[in-house]
């Protein structure tokens, strides 16, 4: 799982210890379906797309975990730039990892399930139950993934994905580095944080 610092290039492989959260450790939800084509898209990761009002309950989710004030922006209704590029950097980590998993020909069990659930305990209490559900999902799929593959290659496979794969940020967000393999914070004025609002055209390209 992602830390905020981190890229997927440098990213530790998961292995079926008990997850922790953002900040300090990143384990985010999965909002990985096709988004309505009627709302701004916050992220596009080859022909999986996420909208910008999914991605920001799945940064609510996250921020009421944290207490709110410690993930907080200057701005009204913003959150840091490092905790919204965290999130990011998670959200293509996990729609990466899911594509990989479909190519290998797995399927997600029961079992794989209830053991990551188990693992999160009541880490997770404090968010939407649905979003809860698709975070113990992601974490099962990409625990799964690593050992099937072993950690070395489901690290170079997550690489080489991220490389061959066109990758969009909207701009309201940031940016996509396609070398480092991690989000790079919006222009704007010293101190400014990503808000909640209309998000631009995605930006940047895998």
């Amino acid at each position: 799982m992602l830390r905020a610092t981190e890229s997927l290039r440098s990213a530790p492989v998961p292995t079926r210890r008990r997850p922790t959260l953002l900040v300090a450790a990143i384990a985010a939800a999965g909002l990985v379906g096709a988004a309505c084509s009627e709302q701004s898209a916050a992220l596009r990761v080859g022909d999986t797309t996420v909208s910008q009002s999914d991605f920001e309950d799945e940064l609510d989710g996250f921020a009421e975990l944290q207490g709110g004030d410690a993930v907080r922006g200057d701005a009204r209704d913003s959150y840091t730039q490092e905790f919204v590029g965290a999130v990011l950097r998670q959200r293509i980590g996990f729609i990466l990892t899911e594509q990989l998993f479909d190519e290998e020909g797995l399927e997600l069990t029961e079992d794989d399930i209830a053991a990551t659930a188990a693992q999160a305990g009541d880490q997770l209490d404090g968010m939407p139950r649905d979003l809860r559900d698709s975070l113990i999902e992601d974490v099962a799929r990409q625990s799964r993934l690593a050992n099937e593959l072993g950690e070395e290659e489901y690290s170079r496979a997550l690489t080489d994905a991220a490389d061959s794969t066109d990758i969009e940020v909207s701009s309201h967000y940031g940016s996509w580095d396609t070398e480092e393999f991690t989000v790079v914070p919006p222009e704007g004025p010293a101190g400014g944080e990503p808000s909640q609002g209309e998000a631009d055209q995605p930006s940047g390209e895998g």
